[in-house]
């Protein structure tokens, strides 16, 4: 494995000099040296930075953004040192430090042996400096970042974390000539535990923090990456014209699939005789009961042509729409937001805390993109990433986006068996990987298939479903499904 090699004496730089000329070694600075091959000398750097720190600097300590991120950023590392005045000190052109005079016996803690960086309370206080030079644009990462970074310390730690940190920075800030950056930093915390005004708060996470309601940072911006994504897309949208036959059948096959997808399989017999004859399935009362619940809800063209004006109103649609749909299923406690954290495989959603000020934020994400499919589509996955309830929210992520299509006059979708894992892998690629092309391909797809059936007559829409093989579990009948839907394709960006 290549490493670095270092002269501590002018015995040894002789000995490494010499294996240089004979081609062994390579010279990066004076008194350092490497057995790397050219095209390894970037990584070996930017992973053994801190050698390099300690050898020529062994007192110093790592501080300011470098202290935060410990690896160089524009190849640049910000140290501390005894030292009189600033200096510069270059590692050809992989790696600059800028050493900064400075205690350097306060607030340290090690990150490697032999290595120390700046503390949280000493971090703060440096990032909160005001940068004079261009190169001091990676210096000090701001008023804004140390905002977040108190938050996600009140998240991880509490409160009394929060307040050592006030109580440490005040007491050591005139020995490291900071206190104008630790008046600052105790107003921020003053303001994120509500004990002073919030006035002084300039993002949305800490003002949410403050006025306790918390979100998730990471969501809000993969709900924005969605957002941008959609308005590159050119999506197609398909008009609806009202009936009340084909409202009804497209409601049933809405409703059907969307159950069977999340494991309350019925025939389509059996489905039949539970909407339409009111007939409970074999004694299985609750699994019946959410397949008409379900039908209850998206049937009514009233309810599903009313959608949020305000996050406020985005809530109260949520909750009460959960408590329609598991009506049936009292330990799911119907219309309550969750209080214990719930995943599915390693993803793992909002947690209970953070849903209401993580639907509310994202909430003017969502009014800024167009009616229709757009906001379908975003509706669709801000619910079912925020996962608001213990049980049903995929059942109501489709039913709010639908919601979205009745409201602007298209067809809803239909998501049927054949395409589940089709819709489950864009949800995954979207959550996991911030990728949104084939989520929003499944989605613009199945609208434009939709679309094309003709729901005013039951058996003939029910025939082109099975036909198509809709009903069909994946392995049995992606082909034939995904060869009609092919005919509603629209060219996407990649993203």
């Amino acid at each position: 494995m290549s490493q670095l090699i270092f002269a501590e004496n002018t015995v040894e730089s002789k000995k490494l000099a010499k294996s240089v000329a004979e081609g062994k070694l390579k010279r990066l600075r004076a008194g350092i040296y490497t057995d790397a091959k050219w095209e390894d000398i970037p990584n070996l750097i930017n992973s053994k930075w801190h050698q390099i720190v300690t050898y020529l600097y062994p007192d110093a300590m790592v501080s300011h953004s470098s202290a935060v991120y410990l690896l160089p950023k524009e190849n640049v590392i910000f140290i501390t040192a005894p030292v009189k005045i600033r200096k510069k000190v270059k590692i050809s052109d992989l790696l600059t430090i800028e050493v900064l005079p400075g205690n350097v016996e306060l607030l340290k803690e090690p990150f490697q042996p032999n290595a120390f960086r700046s503390s949280p309370a000493r971090y703060l206080l440096e990032n909160l400096q005001i940068s004079h030079k261009d190169v001091d644009s990676v210096k000090s990462l701001g008023k804004a970042w140390v905002e977040k970074e108190l938050c996600r310390l009140l998240e991880r730690y509490g409160e009394q974390e929060l307040n050592r940190i006030r109580d440490t920075a005040r007491s050591h800030a005139q020995s490291l000539n900071m206190k104008k950056e630790s008046d600052i930093l105790c107003g921020l915390i003053g303001a994120i535990l509500s004990t002073q005004p919030i006035d002084t708060l300039s993002t949305a996470t800490a003002i949410a923090t403050a006025k306790n309601e918390p979100f998730d940072p990471n969501r809000i911006n993969l709900f924005n990456a969605l957002a941008d994504y959609l308005k590159q897309c050119s999506l197609k949208g398909h008009p609806y014209n009202y009936n009340t036959a084909s409202w009804r059948h497209l409601s049933f096959f809405e409703s059907y699939f969307s159950n069977y997808i999340e494991g309350t399989e019925f025939e389509i017999d059996e489905a039949e005789k539970i909407i339409f004859e009111k007939n409970e399935i074999n004694h299985r009362h609750q699994d019946s009961h959410d397949v008409m619940s379900v039908f209850d809800v998206v049937q009514d063209y009233t309810e599903m042509i009313t959608v949020p004006n305000n996050a406020d109103e985005l809530m109260n649609l949520l909750s009460q729409r959960h408590a329609l749909i598991m009506e049936a299923r009292p330990e799911k406690r119907p219309g309550k937001l969750k209080l214990s954290i719930n995943k599915a495989g390693d993803s793992v959603f909002v947690k209970p805390e953070q849903v209401e000020g993580t639907i509310s934020q994202a909430f003017s994400v969502y009014s800024e993109l167009p009616e229709g499919l757009p906001r379908a589509i975003f509706m669709q996955f801000l619910i079912s990433e925020c996962h608001p309830f213990d049980d049903g929210n995929g059942r109501l992520s489709r039913i709010m986006m639908n919601a979205e299509l009745a409201y602007a006059e298209q067809f809803k979708i239909i998501v049927p068996t054949v395409h589940r894992e089709s819709y489950l892998n864009g949800l995954r690629q979207a959550t996991r990987n911030g990728k949104f092309r084939t989520l929003t391909k499944v989605f613009s797809d199945l609208h434009g298939y939709t679309s094309s059936v003709n729901w005013s007559d039951y058996a003939e829409a029910r025939y082109q479903l099975e036909k198509d093989y809709a009903d069909k579990l994946p392995d049995q009948g992606v082909a034939v499904f995904n060869k009609q839907i092919s005919k509603y394709r629209i060219e996407l960006p990649v993203g």
